[in-house]
């Protein structure tokens, strides 16, 4: 398959007044078209530094990040925050095509006639005109993912975006971005603190060490026959894939404990 994103022995270190951090050490992944990813770790490892060096808003200080085997071009990379950040002044239609405002884009007949078909197919149609707070939790995140898909990214990038629900909205939301992803045939890379998120979402989870992070082990997750990221947390290989992980990053804390 075709690498969409290929991450190679990237290097990070945060420079202070009086020393340097060494964030990430030689961390290297890749991802395939259609592919999910989750990069899980303990807390302060520098999960969302690596989105942040994916969609280039820092530079790694060694190390390549390519999209489709060239230099990552910012444009083709979609990002959702852990918040919607959706414009209570602006209607639904005027959020979702934000990014396409930006771009000066927001007259392309093509591009804005497949945010119309994105709202009508995801049940956002008879809420154009709506303003966010007439929303619940889970459909501002739809509109959030819309409009995140409405510039036809290359590789979605979320950072827990659905931390901040819920756990019963939660869960509903996870279904519903992960069929909307899939549906749209989209490279996505999630962050999260959640194992079982990460699980129940992603054909890949990649486990970071502690700071300075390394790749301690990717596991390839194959739950697809079970259907929906709920329908997976019943698969009877749950319980294991995530006591798996969960020892991974445990024993990482206690060796941490012990030096």
């Amino acid at each position: 398959m075709n690498n969409v994103l290929n991450v190679k022995n990237i290097n990070f270190i945060y420079h202070t007044l009086d020393k340097e951090i060494e964030a990430i050490k030689n961390i290297s992944f890749t991802l395939d078209k259609g592919e999910f990813g989750a990069i899980v770790g303990p807390s302060g490892c520098g999960k969302t530094t690596i989105l942040s060096l994916i969609a280039g808003l820092l530079k790694p200080t060694k190390g390549e990040i390519t999209l489709d085997g060239k230099p990552v071009d910012v444009s083709k990379i979609g990002y959702m925050f852990q918040k919607d950040h959706l414009f209570e002044w602006r209607t639904i239609w005027q959020n979702v095509i934000l990014g396409l405002e930006i771009k000066k884009k927001q007259k392309d007949t093509l591009m804005t006639d497949n945010v119309k078909n994105l709202l009508e197919k995801y049940g956002l149609k008879d809420f154009i005109k709506s303003k966010p707070r007439e929303l619940s939790g889970g459909m501002r995140q739809r509109v959030a993912l819309i409009r995140t898909l409405a510039t036809d990214p290359k590789l979605l990038l979320l950072d827990e975006p659905f931390s901040a629900l819920d756990y019963q909205t939660r869960l509903n939301v996870c279904d519903d971005v992960y069929s909307i992803i899939k549906s749209e045939n989209k490279t996505a890379l999630l962050v999260t603190h959640d194992i079982s998120e990460a699980i129940s979402l992603a054909d890949k989870v990649i486990i970071l060490s502690e700071r300075p992070s390394y790749v301690k082990k990717i596991m390839n997750i194959d739950l697809t026959s079970y259907g929906s990221p709920l329908k997976r947390r019943e698969a009877h290989e749950f319980r294991a894939l995530f006591d798996e992980i969960w020892k991974e990053i445990q024993y990482d804390k206690k060796e941490e404990k012990e030096s």
